[in-house]
Order: structure tokens, then sequence, then C-alpha cells
């Protein structure tokens, strides 16, 4: 019989133990939902469609690579006529 109650009360204090558990994963869940709702918040802000977020990254990174190439060519460019002007 106290091989039962004993039984019983670890149970309990497993039970116990669980359902803390619980509420601190459900407090974490609350808490990770609410800043994924506010990060979708602000990519709509900033004009983006959170679905096609990576397509959009992807538009972006390519005009940037366009422009710095752009820029590399122009700077190569100057530089050589520069290196024209001195040797004149």
């Amino acid at each position: 019989m106290n091989d039962q109650i004993e039984r019983f009360k670890e149970l309990n204090e497993n039970l116990k133990n669980l359902s803390e558990k619980k509420i601190r994963f459900e407090e974490q869940f609350k808490t990770k939902k609410q800043s994924l709702a506010e990060l979708i918040r602000e990519i709509k802000e900033a004009g983006y469609d959170p679905i096609k977020l990576n397509e959009a990254i992807q538009e972006k990174e390519t005009a940037l690579k366009k422009a710095i190439a752009k820029f590399e060519k122009e700077l190569q460019e100057v530089s050589s006529q520069l290196s024209e002007i001195e040797a004149a």
C-alpha cells in the first residue's frame, strides 16, 4: 500500500512538472507568435509581401551587384584616364 502511495506522489509530482513545462512552452510560443506577427507587420509596412520576400531580396541583391559592377567599371575608366593624363 505504501508503494502505491509513493507511486501516486511521484506521478502527481511528474504531472505538476509537466504542467509547468507546458505553461512555459505556451508562453514561449505566444511570445514567438507575437514577434512573428510584428515582423510580418513591419515587412508589410515596408511595402513587401512576406510571402514573396525571398524574391524581393534576390531582386535587390541583383540590382546591387549590377550597380557595384557599373561603379567598378566607371572607376576603372576614370583611373585609366587619370593614368593617361599623368603620362602625358
